[in-house]
């Protein structure tokens, strides 16, 4: 057939030149969503990420009464592969979606695997705890290279973005004297 006699030129197909990292497949569930990550890599056949989620208003230090998303459950089969980058990334788009901003926030908890304990995962993503103490003590094992365990930490409630921790009052201070010469 002449393409000259066609009223309309005829669809060309696209190919997908290059096939995602992850799918995610969105499960509702009554009250919260859940979420499913499935690697399309064939040799982590059988692997996936879990995520349960919800909006709440929340009560943040450093700006107040806010719409956040609660993760309340984040599970992974893989570890050190990036799919738990993969769906904090996508719980970050999300909660943009739902109104929330991008706010996140979850209890990072070891009741999973004690001897690896995930707050050092969520403080390598950017999120933080309310005790600058405990993100000091975090910074310091991820600096080291090491692991926490569930004798190092407690259950933790970590938010996205990070709160901005007030300076103590003696640098506040030593900050003001600085800047007057």
């Amino acid at each position: 057939m002449l393409n000259a006699h066609l009223k309309y030129a005829p669809i060309k197909r696209k190919t997908i030149k290059t096939f995602p990292k992850a799918l995610i497949y969105h499960q509702l569930k009554s009250p919260q969503d859940r979420f499913i990550l499935f690697p399309t890599n064939k040799s982590e056949f059988g692997k996936h990420v879990i995520m349960e989620c919800a909006k709440e208003f929340i009560n943040r230090k450093d700006i107040g009464y806010t719409a956040s998303l609660c993760i309340d459950k984040l599970i992974s089969t893989c570890c050190g592969k990036g799919y738990g980058t993969e769906m904090l990334n996508f719980a970050k788009f999300y909660s943009k979606k739902t109104g929330c901003n991008g706010f996140l926030h979850l209890f990072a908890d070891g009741c999973y695997n004690p001897h690896r304990l995930p707050h050092i995962f969520y403080r390598k993503y950017g999120m933080s705890t309310i005790d600058p103490k405990i993100d000091k003590k975090l910074d310091k094992l991820i600096a080291k290279n090491k692991n926490a365990t569930y004798k190092d930490f407690k259950t933790e409630k970590m938010y996205y973005p990070p709160i901005k921790h007030p300076k103590s009052k003696l640098l506040q201070f030593f900050d003001k004297l600085f800047k007057l010469f």
